[in-house]
């Protein structure tokens, strides 16, 4: 399934599709995917297309945007001038910082993953001014071809060992392929 209204890279929602019986065919991914499922008991909250950037975010079924626990946000960068995956989640260290007095982003790794370049950060927020509440968030962001793809696990909550183990193994389960290449081919079935 296509986020409604989003173009170019398509976003395939496998878990709905699983859930509701229906193998995703070959033919329903073209090009440059990123393949991400929407965490369990989760709803769209907001979406939008802005310029060269899509963006949708995720909370649990009974929030809402403004008052979340967690939070999962998938950004989409199209044709992006610095497809660095590093580089974009360096700079969102210091507009982390600046929005929040004591912030701070730490990179946990970097690398490739199906042939595209990954980097994984994380993000504490002690107290963010805007909430009252502090704030964690586990960030993958994968540069593509075609786009850039930055995925987001948050919670109202300072970080812990217990909060960072479901959200690195959600954002584990991210993937970027390509139908145009072997060397990044999508997951068969697909």
């Amino acid at each position: 399934m296509r986020i409604k209204g989003w173009t170019g890279a398509t976003v395939l929602m496998a878990l709905m599709l699983a859930a509701a019986g229906q193998p995703a065919a070959a033919a329903s991914l073209k090009d440059e995917n990123l393949l991400v499922v929407m965490p369990e008991g989760f709803k769209v909250g907001f979406q939008v297309s802005k310029g060269p950037m899509d963006m949708a975010e995720y909370v649990p079924s009974d929030e809402t945007v403004d008052d979340w626990s967690r939070m999962v946000t998938i950004q989409i960068f199209h044709n992006p001038t610095d497809a660095d995956p590093d580089n974009f989640a360096g700079s969102l260290r210091g507009a982390w910082a600046e929005a929040c007095p004591g912030g701070s982003g730490e990179k946990l790794s970097i690398g490739t993953e199906n042939g595209f370049p990954v980097a994984l950060w994380s993000y504490a927020c002690p107290l963010n001014p805007a909430t009252g509440k502090p704030e964690s968030m586990w960030l993958k962001v994968t540069g593509g071809t075609d786009a850039l793809y930055s995925v987001q696990y948050a919670y109202r909550q300072s970080a812990t060992d217990t909060l960072a183990e479901p959200a690195l193994s959600y954002l584990k389960s991210v993937l970027v392929c390509d139908t145009r290449r072997d060397d990044r081919a999508c997951p068969k079935g697909m």
